[in-house]
């Protein structure tokens, strides 16, 4: 079964979740283990926030009965009574129609350990803890992770085109530890994409795992490797180019929020470059700041006037944050945007913020007129910062 013992130090030493369902009377011959992640980033000593456990031996109405609770009807997973952890039954996949969702699934008692873990992306996900803390590990995980390679652990990796991003992911997120694409992996990946099956992946989907790729330590290799495989204009609103690239790299360095790494990548694509993607769902938020972020790439306020407009754009007298967030992306990827001007747009925004209504309302001015004096005012102040 590819057993090993604690070769890299691996004993699980907390393996409560597994002792707590040993207490339900699932099977007689019933046996849990820790898969995939949470095996994967232990071994190689890496912080991780999930666990996933399969049960292999165990029947639905067995969990049920022992008060877990269902989640979903396309696969058998189900939550922890006392630990609210995701419990999967041991299953077979079977390619049965395009897409993420083109799959039957069988899962019975006789699907065994080996079967589940075959069904897997890489490798490196295929491995499993049993509750002894020893590793089991059929198709060559830990060979791979010493290689430092991500590998496909059989053909069917290319029954499922969500496996393109979810690689280029795991890139992302290893680059810096020297972990590359198997070449062989990279040709099947090239494959998927040829027939088009991106196209077939829910928009929600594309974005989440594209998100993710975006808080990862380099998201550029994302990105790099979506461009290289031509997928770009599958799932993507623009045409990837060497600058915008550059761009997330620049913002990158200053922030790890994804909001802020998705507006420069998305604002220095140039609008030649656009195309008309429904393959990607990005939320109003992100789209947002990208477009207003590109709106003023290059123009840096150089006039009262201009910085008022400026402010305005940004609708900053009532959302201050999205100035902030604009700013910080523009003075990454624009060099015309140098400190001293964003600290003079900083400095204007204070001021002009900072002017209230109610001096002219107990002036007795009308609503209209107050607004009309507020806007002089602010005007006046930037003004005066302009041009000192």
């Amino acid at each position: 079964m590819g057993k090993q013992n604690d070769t890299h130090g691996t004993r699980i030493q907390n393996l409560l979740p597994v002792r707590l369902l040993m207490t339900f009377d699932l099977a007689p011959a019933a046996r849990v283990y820790k898969v995939g992640g949470a095996v994967r980033d232990t071994l190689l000593n890496y912080p991780h926030n999930e666990t996933d456990w399969v049960v292999v031996g165990a029947t639905p109405e067995a969990l049920t009965s022992s008060g877990f609770k269902q989640v979903g009807a396309d696969f058998p997973v189900f939550l922890h009574p006392q630990t609210g952890e995701e419990f999967a039954l041991a299953r077979t996949e079977r390619k049965s129609g395009q897409g993420y969702h083109g799959f039957t699934v069988h899962a019975d008692p006789s699907v065994t350990l080996e079967e589940d873990l075959l069904r897997r992306d890489l490798t490196i996900n295929a491995m499993a803890f049993d509750e002894n803390g020893d590793i089991i590990d059929p198709y060559g995980g830990q060979r791979d992770l010493d290689a430092k390679v991500l590998r496909h652990v059989s053909a069917n990796f290319s029954e499922d085109p969500l496996r393109v991003l979810r690689t280029c992911r795991f890139a992302a997120r290893y680059n810096h530890l020297g972990f590359t694409v198997a070449e062989e992996t990279i040709g099947l990946m090239r494959e998927i994409v040829s027939r088009g099956e991106l196209s077939t992946l829910a928009p929600d989907r594309v974005w989440r795992e594209t998100e993710r790729a975006l808080s990862e330590t380099t998201p550029r290799i994302y990105f790099s490797l979506i461009r290289s495989l031509r997928a770009d204009s599958h799932i993507l609103p623009f045409t990837l180019c060497n600058e915008s690239l550059n761009a997330l790299d620049s913002v990158a360095e200053r922030s790890p929020h994804s909001l802020h790494r998705w507006a420069g990548i998305a604002a220095s694509a140039t609008a030649g470059e656009h195309v008309a993607s429904p393959s990607i769902n990005i939320p109003k938020r992100f789209a947002h700041l990208s477009e207003l972020v590109q709106a003023y790439l290059g123009k840096p306020p150089t006039s009262a006037e201009d910085a008022l407009e400026f402010l305005e754009y940004f609708d900053a007298f009532r959302q201050g944050s999205q100035l902030s967030e604009g700013l910080l992306v523009l003075a990454a990827i624009d060099e015309s945007f140098n400190s001293s001007d964003v600290a003079r747009i900083e400095k204007g925004f204070r001021l002009a913020a900072g002017i209230s209504g109610k001096q002219f309302v107990d002036e007795g001015l009308e609503s209209l007129d107050i607004k009309t004096a507020i806007s002089q005012e602010r005007m006046r102040q930037l003004t005066t910062l302009f041009n000192t």
